[in-house]
């Protein structure tokens, strides 16, 4: 198990941690002298999540400085949080080593140096973190060696090693919790001993999500058991608050069993004062989430407790202040008496550059430039993400191809070469929750090591699957539940339901297909099925034939939606027929530099059936004017820009 060293860093509370846990002769002191009086003092709580190695202000697929990106962009901002109060702790929830080029390059070069993002952490002084499911996405061996470098503790509670018989008796891959023993001060200037419980949660999805990656080793338990094993444990060993950094989402009070989003859930638990959010790239408090008797997005309270979820990509930092009472009676000495929780607010006009943390970063910055711009071959059609999920896309046909050529290739002279070989890709930059700029638009011309991780920014690895016509059907029906039902004759309804990511979308270039926009979803986002009597794939054909429910057909995806199949039909026993470990992205750039020159005009393989009368509305980024052909049978109609920067178009059905 691994334990990663707590040292002083720069910038957090005065740490004071003798070896016995006693109080320091200051604390003693000050606590011993005040025997009638109330004594209060406020505690700051920090957070960043889903920070997807965003630490530099620079946009490597663009290849372009952008002072607005990175961890450097609100590093002020944590200054200025710290510096309004004197007790104060920075966190982070998780997703921090994946998620743009310079991660990639890290992840593929042999350095000695600390992974970059450790390094910012170490810089600002963070004082505890926890794991997300990104954090597999390269290893175990690439996540331990990165966090052999971490001063500060990494805690996770519910990700294991091998599992017991009971949660508190898992090997935990990391410590399920740490306690923090800080020297705080009271209102009036006394110091006094705080020992802040620090504990994290990570998907129990991950199991499945990252079993290729992680060799099979990672186990997972549901966040609420794991919780309730590990929370009495923490308090007994003298935790006067505790503070939950959950890489999970906001969800019901009473979630499922194993559910990804049980932030709230968590939060009801009696033991926790606090709860950080995250994994579903929102913000919270904000006006994203709906008002209910657990969930207040307004003060921020999920089941009563403070809590934050503060975006992606060191967009926001979240805020969670505490007041404390400390008691003379009971196991706990200080107690949380009122709290408030905010997301920072960043001026992105009076954005200042952090430089000690671009100096330091700099040798990687520099490595990353090199890497990224690195010409692998060319491409002769502008490959863009705009209208990926209306309309068949050159991006998507190409990655589908070059996945369908390694395995082709690999299976020649197996028994199961004679198959039909499909494959599938998704959009995995859409627009979205990650805002307008979150769309990959690659000029035709030279394609560069930065432009793979633009069109396939998660290193995921090949499976090939046995699936049967009526599965593909299945599958295609899933990945249809990223549009509204479209009611015929209705003007400008939204297409894209919001609450369904844009990688949940898929296509499969070798089959055609109708999507009929009238049904409801068959699947929930989660690929539960919902509507039994739905079907929105219609004429779904091969080769020109109709596709036989029970004829078998190899299907090319990743590891992340094998598991996603699984988890979606734990009954189905999903056959794998291949998979070699290799990474979609090193499949991607082998192809491009055999080929020297890729890519050709999208195959219209599928379509929606059309509806007369009647019109939708989408959003799309602020280079989608010059790629209207694309798009040309919807008649589209400019709608103007939204306060938030997307383009909309009206389509016609």
């Amino acid at each position: 198990m691994y334990r990663p060293p707590v040292v002083s860093v720069a910038g957090s509370l005065t740490r004071k941690e003798p070896e016995n846990g006693s109080t320091t002769p200051l604390a003693e002191a000050a606590s011993s002298a005040v025997t009638s009086r109330r004594t209060l003092a406020s505690l700051r709580l920090i957070a960043t999540s889903d920070l997807h190695a965003s630490i530099m202000p620079y946009d490597y697929c663009a290849n372009r400085p952008n002072s607005n990106l990175g961890l450097g962009a609100i590093a002020q901002q944590i200054a200025t949080a710290r510096g309004e109060t004197r007790n104060c702790l920075l966190f982070d929830n998780g997703d921090f080593l994946q998620g743009n080029p310079l991660a990639d390059y890290v992840a593929a070069a042999r350095r000695r140096r600390a992974h970059p993002v450790i390094t910012a952490f170490n810089t600002l002084g963070y004082d505890a973190a926890t794991l997300g499911n990104h954090e597999f996405d390269y290893g175990l061996r690439f996540l331990s060696d990165v966090l052999a470098d971490a001063a500060f503790p990494v805690v996770s509670a519910n990700v294991a090693t091998r599992l017991g018989p009971s949660p508190a008796r898992d090997e935990t891959l990391l410590p399920p919790f740490t306690i923090l023993r800080r020297q705080i001060f009271d209102h009036e200037g006394r110091a006094h001993l705080l020992r802040i419980g620090v504990i994290g949660f990570a998907p129990p999805q991950v199991a499945e999500w990252d079993r290729d990656s992680s060799g099979g080793k990672v186990h997972t338990r549901d966040i609420l058991a794991a919780a309730r094993a590990w929370l009495p444990r923490l308090r007994a060993q003298g935790a006067d608050i505790i503070v939950a950094l959950a890489h999970s989402g906001i969800g019901e009070i009473d979630p499922e069993y194993g559910s990804e989003n049980a932030a709230t859930a968590l939060a009801a638990l009696p033991e926790i004062d606090a709860v950080i959010a995250g994994h579903s790239h929102l913000v919270f408090p904000g006006p994203g989430f709906a008002a209910s008797p657990e969930v207040d997005p307004v003060q921020g309270r999920l089941a009563g407790k403070p809590a934050v979820m503060p975006g992606h990509s060191a967009n926001h930092v979240g805020i969670i202040d505490l007041q404390l009472e400390r008691r003379t009676t009971g196991q706990r000495r200080w107690h949380v008496v009122a709290s408030s929780a905010r997301i920072g607010q960043r001026n992105p006009d009076k954005t200042l550059p952090a430089p000690a943390l671009q100096h330091i970063l700099a040798p990687d910055h520099r490595a990353t430039l090199a890497w990224s711009r690195r010409q692998l071959g060319e491409t002769t059609v502008p490959l863009h993400s705009h209208f990926a999920i209306v309309a068949p896309s050159a991006s998507l046909q190409l990655i589908a191809e070059a996945k369908a050529d390694h395995v082709r290739t690999a299976l020649a002279d197996t028994s199961w070469a004679g198959l039909p070989l499909l494959s599938s890709a998704s959009p995995f930059r859409a627009g979205g929750r990650g805002g307008p700029a979150n769309f990959t638009d690659i000029a035709a011309g030279p394609l560069r090591m930065r432009n793979l991780s633009d069109l396939y920014p998660f290193p995921n690895t090949l499976v090939t699957l046995l699936l049967t016509g009526a599965e593909l059907t299945e599958w295609l029906e899933r990945a249809t539940a990223v549009f509204r039902q479209i009611a015929p004759g209705s003007i400008d309804s939204p297409l894209r339901d919001d609450g369904v990511p844009a990688f949940v979308f898929e296509s499969i270039p070798q089959l055609s297909y109708a999507i009929d926009l009238s049904q409801p979803s068959r699947f929930d986002v989660q690929g539960r099925l919902i509507n039994p009597g739905a079907r929105r794939i219609a004429g779904l054909r091969y080769n020109g034939r109709p596709v036989d429910p029970a004829a078998e057909f190899l299907l090319v995806t990743n590891n992340h939606r094998a598991g996603r199949a699984r988890l979606q039909d734990p009954a189905a026993a999903l056959q794998v027929v291949f998979t070699d470990g290799t990474r979609v992205q090193s499949v991607f750039s082998e192809h491009i530099q055999r080929k020297g020159s890729v890519g050709a005009a999208p195959h219209r393989n599928w379509h929606f059936l059309p509806m007369p009368g009647t019109t939708v509305s989408i959003t799309a980024g602020d280079a989608s004017p010059v790629h209207l052909d694309d798009i040309a049978a919807f008649r589209p109609v400019p709608l103007g820009r939204d306060a938030e920067g997307f383009t909309h178009y009206r389509l016609h059905l």
